[in-house]
């Protein structure tokens, strides 16, 4: 019997590795998306793409969508991959009713998403933690910003992205940049910690981990999202992942946004609950389809050592930061000998579709007034609104 894996947000480049990987290990991949232009549209490995409607807009429809196509295709399992993740959740009880959902119900994964909720988890479990102050008025900034310490506080929003609207803080300051600032738009200071980037990515069932991939932050499209990745192992890391989901018996992909600082001792910034770009260091030899379907008695982790980017953002956002910190040699290196992630020979329309899908997102922001990174996920977000 053929199994049918229904994906969310083809947009995503980890969505497009993500069905290359299940569908050369022989699953039929299908893809729902509220774009008409994504990456997985003309992709090799996906059996047919939908058009649904944007979550965000209008989340029962976009429920009843993922119904229809569950039923039409006989869909066994659906993995969301971006923010509409959120939608899918608050859409559980139905969906759970045609087939199985990798996802946790959406008050488990707003604990992890809300940023302050995240910090209060983590010093509930006795795990250190940086220090943190919710904001939710002017004079709560103003109050964290008079105390003796620390000297540096990075400031942002409790529902945020892609590193948009972070601010780093270093006392004494003379003015308060102006910020948008009530209690339904709630920021978090926290106190600026130097050390290494490192972000996490785990496949867990019921506080099992089944799947797990650590890189560093190298090179990242300005302050946010990185576009290089390389795979790496840290035994601290591993091991606070894995006191933490087995406190939460957590199940879905979890990812976790870390610090470590020159003396070794390590801090959690933020959690997301859903994919993140560690997808792209598993190989096909990784087998990566028995962690979502909890068939293997392993950790399942990429090599150590592999890389891979995204080739356009590593010269549109990697070279200027390349050459602005003095690391052009590295640039070239990491750029000459990682694979780009969009890129395949075997699948090649994908990368040639990306040019069109970015003129969508130019599009979207020119007539929004927002970033392009902002444009590629606006319908999807969720900043902890009441889902109807």
């Amino acid at each position: 019997m053929n199994t049918n894996i229904l994906l969310t947000g083809g947009r995503a480049p980890v969505t497009l590795d993500l069905a290359r990987l299940l569908s050369k290990a022989g699953y039929n991949i299908f893809v729902a998306e509220s774009l008409k232009h994504h990456l997985c549209s003309y992709s090799r490995a996906v059996v047919k793409s939908f058009l649904v409607p944007p979550p965000r807009l209008n989340p029962t429809g976009y429920i009843n969508a993922l119904v229809e196509i569950i039923k039409q295709e006989k869909i066994n399992l659906i993995i969301p991959t971006c923010e509409e993740i959120f939608y899918i959740s608050s859409g559980l009880n139905t969906l759970s009713l045609y087939c199985q959902v990798f996802a946790e119900p959406l008050e488990k994964l707003n604990a992890l998403h809300n940023k302050w909720e995240f910090i209060c988890s983590v010093e509930k479990l006795g795990l250190s933690a940086p220090k943190t102050w919710l904001i939710q008025s002017p004079e709560d900034l103003e109050k964290v910003l008079a105390l003796p310490t620390p000297t540096k506080i990075v400031l942002k929003p409790v529902y945020s992205r892609f590193a948009s609207n972070v601010h780093i803080l270093a006392k004494p300051i003379d003015k308060i940049p102006p910020l948008e600032i009530h209690p339904d738009k709630t920021w978090v200071a926290q106190e600026f910690i130097s050390g290494k980037h490192y972000c996490s990515y785990s496949i867990v069932h019921q506080g099992d981990i089944k799947a797990m991939a650590i890189y560093p932050t190298i090179f990242t499209a300005g302050k946010g999202s990185c576009v290089y990745f390389e795979s790496i192992e840290n035994p601290a890391i591993f091991q606070w992942v894995k006191t933490f989901v087995h406190a939460l018996q957590f199940t879905g992909q979890i990812a976790f946004d870390f610090i470590e600082t020159d003396g070794g001792d390590l801090y959690p910034l933020e959690c997301n609950p859903r994919a993140i770009s560690a997808i792209h260091l598993f190989q096909d030899s990784d087998k990566l389809h028995q962690a979502f379907f909890n068939t293997t008695n392993r950790i399942i982790q990429p090599q150590p050592q592999q890389s891979s980017m995204i080739m356009m953002a590593m010269i549109l956002y990697g070279l200027a930061s390349a050459i602005s910190s003095h690391r052009l040699e590295e640039w070239f290196k990491k750029i000459t000998t990682s694979q780009d992630v969009i890129l395949r020979l075997s699948d090649p329309l994908p990368f040639f579709h990306l040019w069109l899908v970015l003129l969508q997102f130019w599009g979207m922001s020119r007539k929004f007034g927002i970033s392009l990174q902002q444009a590629s996920t606006q319908d999807i977000e969720w900043d902890g609104e009441e889902i109807k």
